[in-house]
C-alpha cells in the first residue's frame, strides 16, 4: 500500500458538508476485507463518501452520469501525480495509453482502432475460445481438485489475449509477466511498484517492437496485424502508438478477464445452486455472464475521473481539478437499478451494468470479454460438478487495478461433456 504517500483528493464544493458526509477507508482493514459489504453501507447513507482519493460516488445514477461527462477525463499523469510521481518513465508510459487521450487525439486514435477491433473479429474468434476452454477442462478433469485460478483462468485468459492480438505461444508467459506488472500502473500502489512497472515497460516495449516489424512482413489473421493496416483519410497508426495500444490490451485484458474468470468461481461457490443451473441450462451463459460483471467485477473500483471544469451533481460542486472516483463496482449494487442488487441469479436480465464504463472511453475489449465468459461458464459448470471450495482463497487488495482471487482451491466431481 502507499502508507504515508497515500493521494488526497480536493474537497467538494460548499453544498456539501464534510462534518456529515460519509468517509470511505480505501486503505483499512475492513474495506479489504469486506468491500462489497462496505460500499452497500455507505450507499445506504448517502450517494457519495470522501476518500483519500478524492469523493467516491456509489449510486448507479450519478456514476452512469459522470461516466458520460465530457467535462471530465481519465486522470492519467494526474493519478500519478497524486501519488506522488511526476516525471520519468511512468509519467511518459501512461501519457501513451488510448485511455488517457483527449479530444480530437482520442477521436482519431479510437477511429483507427475500431477498424480493426471489430464485432466480426470478436465472432469469428469464438471457435478458438471455446477450443481452449474445452482443452484446460479437460486436463482439469484427470483430477477432482485444482487451484482454479493456476489450472483454469489464468492460462485461458493468457493463451486467448495472446492469440487475439497475435502474441506467438512460446512468448506468452514472458508477455503475461511483464503485462501483469505495467498493468499495476492503473492501480492505487504505484509508488510501490515503480521500479518493476518501469523494468516492464522497457522489456515490453523492445518484444512489441520486433513483432511490428514481423507483422508489416507477413501479416496475420491477428488484430495487431489489423491495426498496421488500419487507415482513415491517409492516417495509420504510427509505431509509438502500436506499441501504446498493444501494451494497453496485454496490462488490462489479460488480468481482467483472469481475475473476472476467478471472481465468478468463488461467487458461484457461495451460491451452488446457481452452478447446477448453469450446468443444466447452458443458454443461460450470456445471462450468467452479464451476471458475473454485474455482482463481481475484477474491476472493483472503475477508472476515476480528473474535472477539466466545476462539476455540479445533485446539488454538490466538485471544483475544476478534484479527482472524482466512480465506484462501478458499489454502482452495479444500487437496489434502486436491480431487484434483490445484492443477490446473484443467472437467470436476471441482461442489466444496465457500468463495469465496462461509458460515454466515449467504454471499454473497447468488452465485446471480447464476454465472448470469453461466456464459452468458459457453461462448459465449466458442465464439466465440474459439485464445485466446493478446498482450501483457503487469497485475494488480491480491492484498491489493486484488478480484484480477485490469486489462489482458489476447488474441488469437483469430473464430468466428460
Amino acid at each position: 500500500m502507499l502508507g504515508s504517500n497515500r493521494p488526497g483528493g480536493r474537497a467538494a464544493g460548499t453544498k456539501a458538508d464534510p462534518v456529515t458526509t460519509p468517509v470511505l477507508d480505501l486503505y483499512g482493514d475492513e474495506f479489504r476485507s469486506r468491500p462489497h459489504e462496505v460500499l452497500a453501507s455507505l450507499r445506504e447513507q448517502g450517494w457519495w463518501a470522501q476518500s483519500p482519493v478524492g469523493p467516491a460516488v456509489l449510486r448507479h445514477e450519478p456514476v452512469q452520469t459522470l461516466l458520460g461527462m465530457r467535462q471530465l477525463r481519465t486522470p492519467g499523469v494526474d493519478f500519478l501525480a497524486l501519488q506522488g510521481i511526476t516525471d520519468g518513465p511512468l509519467v511518459e508510459t501512461m501519457r501513451s495509453f488510448l485511455l488517457n487521450a483527449d479530444g480530437e487525439d482520442h477521436q482519431r486514435l479510437r477511429r483507427l482502432v475500431s477498424k480493426a477491433f471489430t464485432v466480426r473479429r470478436v465472432r469469428d474468434f469464438r471457435p478458438v475460445v471455446r477450443s481452449c476452454a474445452d482443452e484446460l477442462i479437460a486436463a482439469m478433469a484427470g483430477t477432482d481438485r485444482a487451484d482454479f485460478v493456476a489450472a483454469f483462468a489464468e492460462p485461458y485468459s493468457l493463451r486467448m489475449l495472446c492469440a487475439f492480438v497475435g502474441i506467438p505461444e512460446g512468448d506468452s508467459a514472458q508477455v503475461n509477466g511483464w503485462a501483469h506488472d505495467v498493468g499495476l500502473i492503473f492501480g492505487l500502489s504505484v509508488a510501490e511498484h515503480a521500479g518493476r512497472i518501469e523494468a516492464a515497460v522497457h522489456s515490453l516495449n523492445l518484444f512489441i517492437d520486433e513483432l511490428i516489424e514481423a507483422r508489416r512482413r507477413a501479416p496475420g489473421p491477428d488484430l495487431l496485424s489489423a491495426l498496421i493496416l488500419a487507415e482513415e483519410s491517409g492516417e495509420l497508426l504510427d509505431d509509438a502508438e502500436l506499441r501504446a495500444m498493444v501494451i494497453t490490451m496485454l496490462s488490462a485484458g489479460q488480468g481482467t478477464v483472469q481475475f473476472q474468470l476467478s471472481q465468478a468461481v468463488a461467487t458461484f461457490l457461495a451460491y451452488p445452486e446457481q452452478w447446477r443451473l448453469l450446468a443444466d441450462r447452458p443458454d443461460l451463459a450470456a445471462n450468467a455472464a452479464e451476471e458475473v460483471v454485474r455482482f463481481c467485477p475484477s474491476a472493483l473500483l472503475g477508472v476515476p475521473r480528473i474535472a477539466k471544469s466545476d462539476v455540479e451533481l445533485h446539488g454538490t460542486v466538485f471544483p475544476a481539478g478534484t479527482c472524482l472516483l466512480p465506484i462501478t463496482g458499489s454502482a452495479n449494487r444500487d437496489k434502486a437499478v436491480f431487484p434483490r442488487a445484492g443477490t446473484f441469479d443467472i437467470r436476471r436480465e441482461p442489466t444496465a451494468q457500468l463495469t465496462f464504463g461509458g460515454g466515449i472511453h467504454y471499454c473497447l475489449g468488452a465485446a471480447l470479454a464476454r465472448v470469453e465468459l461466456q464459452e468458459a461458464l457453461p462448459r465449466l459448470a458442465a464439466g465440474l460438478r459439485e464445485l466446493s471450495a478446498a482450501g483457503e482463497a487469497e485475494w488480491l487488495a480491492p484498491t489493486e487495478a484488478v480484484y480477485g482471487p490469486v489462489r482458489l482451491p476447488v474441488s469437483y466431481l469430473a464430468v466428460q461433456t
